[in-house]
């Protein structure tokens, strides 16, 4: 199986059981030297499954790093630099500059003012879409994906799955700055805790000194370690352990040191990270985002739109939510063609 064959593999998997029997096929699964660990710490757990007990409040911390990397990409291909002092200064100013029709208008940041049809555009750059098992059968798959700046795959371990560091510190016009939330949601994904992880840096953005590696597509399994088993021990090189933690593929040219190693990549102009309609991974993109939640433990499991179903806690949650999501739903329900759809623009809208 080549790179890009198990990457769409892993995107199009719908269970726990469906993404490890793939690892195992490819020897990646029990292959201790494979992985990494998060945030390059041991103990990791601490901080990456300590943080909010609410599943559908975690599903917005990553809605939010949607929004912040959207909102640097735009800034940089603007030929602005996001810590500059020339940088907007706030997050509505940085909506009006980069994505309104006219942003000498007063209300150009305030996706209120804005046309449907304009929500509807710049949503289709943030969406979230629920794929898997209703809620009879089981927990559903979340996928998040964005057309924001994108990650290079040598940057992958510095930025989308660091902890901790100052990633967006000194940037005023986003919001996710203390680089905790993305792990937020880890701890309610199946047993196993996986997600998916698939990036590639906007080519605008790429310096002229970039790597050919740097134009690829990077991808990686985040998974959890419980303290105990063979496996699990051997692993941090201890008998015993109190703690789990939180590990992520990164076979290429791993010493088996598990503070080192680089993330799968492959070379594509494109590949169907966004979805159409109903449609998951169908929408070709060239550069992006996506993260995949597998088996995701939400409170609102029914149809998305329907009563006790997401959009309602997402309204909630994102009162002032800077850019509009566009919600599909992917499962097997029956429905009209707008039934599967919509935009999620907060509880003020």
């Amino acid at each position: 199986m080549s790179k890009k064959e198990l990457c769409l593999s892993l995107m199009r998997a719908e269970t726990e059981d469906e993404v490890i029997n793939i690892l195992k096929e490819n020897n990646y699964w029990d292959d201790e030297s494979v992985w990494r660990w998060y945030g390059n710490r041991e103990n990791n757990y601490k901080d990456a499954g300590n943080q909010t007990s609410d599943p559908d409040a975690a599903l917005v911390e990553k809605l939010t790093n949607s929004r912040d990397a959207r909102l640097m990409g735009a800034c940089r291909e603007a030929g602005v630099e996001p810590e500059s002092d020339s940088a907007p200064t706030t997050m509505e100013e940085a909506v009006a500059r980069f994505f309104s029709d006219n942003s000498e208008l007063k209300s150009a940041g305030k996706i209120k003012d804005w046309t449907s049809k304009k929500r509807t555009e710049i949503a289709r750059g943030i969406t979230l879409a629920t794929t898997g098992n209703k809620p009879a059968e089981g927990y559903p798959c979340i996928t998040i994906a964005d057309l924001g700046e994108g990650q290079t795959p040598s940057k992958v371990p510095s930025t989308i799955l660091s902890i901790g560091e100052n990633t967006k510190m000194r940037i005023p016009f986003v919001q996710g700055k203390f680089n905790m939330g993305g792990t937020a949601a880890l701890r309610f994904c199946g047993h196993h805790n996986l997600q998916l992880l698939v990036t590639k840096r906007n080519p605008s953005l790429l310096k002229e000194d970039a790597k050919i590696e740097d134009e690829n597509w990077g991808f990686t399994i985040v998974r959890r370690l419980y303290p105990k088993g063979n496996f699990e021990t051997a692993l941090i090189g201890k008998d015993k352990t109190r703690s789990s933690i939180y590990i992520y593929l990164a076979p290429t040219n791993n010493s088996g040191s598990f503070d080192n190693g680089e993330i799968l990549n492959f070379s594509s102009k494109t590949l169907p990270i966004f979805p159409e309609k109903n449609n998951a991974y169908s929408k070709h993109s060239e550069w992006g985002t996506l993260i995949k939640l597998y088996e995701f433990r939400t409170k609102s499991r029914t149809h998305m739109f329907r009563e006790g179903g997401l959009l309602t806690p997402l309204d909630i949650l994102l009162p002032k939510i800077g850019l509009p999501v566009r919600l599909h739903e992917c499962r097997a329900y029956r429905g009209h063609e707008g039934s599967f759809e919509t935009t999620l623009t907060g509880l003020r809208v």
